[in-house]
């Protein structure tokens, strides 16, 4: 079972937790400055979300060209959120795979923090189990 109901419930909590980190944080001018997007293609459930420095999308919208294309299970981007799963260990292991500039994505890193910390107050809004 995975740790998301269904597909409504991840894309619904991941771009309600995503418009608050690019509005509220130094995500969104760290997005414009270094000229970086993401696409995450998600499956068990799927799903897609868009991120960029001025709007998230989802659904079929977000499935659009991205400079950053991040796959992965949805169990994955709960783990890697709650600090469960490290990057470079969820990349040698294939959990996530990637399309687009490497030094792009380790130079948005630091900038992480804050998806890191919110995360878990939007898995309990969103009545997802944060363990």
């Amino acid at each position: 079972m995975t740790v998301f109901k269904d597909s409504e419930q991840m894309q619904a909590m991941l771009k309600d937790l995503w418009t608050h980190v690019i509005k509220e944080t130094d995500v969104g001018p760290k997005l414009k400055e270094y000229d970086v997007n993401y696409k995450f293609v998600i499956n068990e459930p799927n799903g897609f979300v868009y991120v960029d420095a001025d709007q998230v999308l989802t659904g079929a919208e977000a499935n659009r060209e991205a400079v950053i294309t991040m796959e992965l299970s949805g169990d994955t981007v709960h783990q890697f959120w709650l600090k469960q799963l490290k990057l470079p260990v969820a990349l040698a292991t294939r959990k996530v795979k990637t399309k687009g500039p490497i030094p792009k994505v380790l130079k948005m890193l630091p900038y992480l923090k804050s998806v890191h910390d919110s995360y878990p107050v939007y898995c309990a809004k969103h009545g997802i189990h944060a363990n």
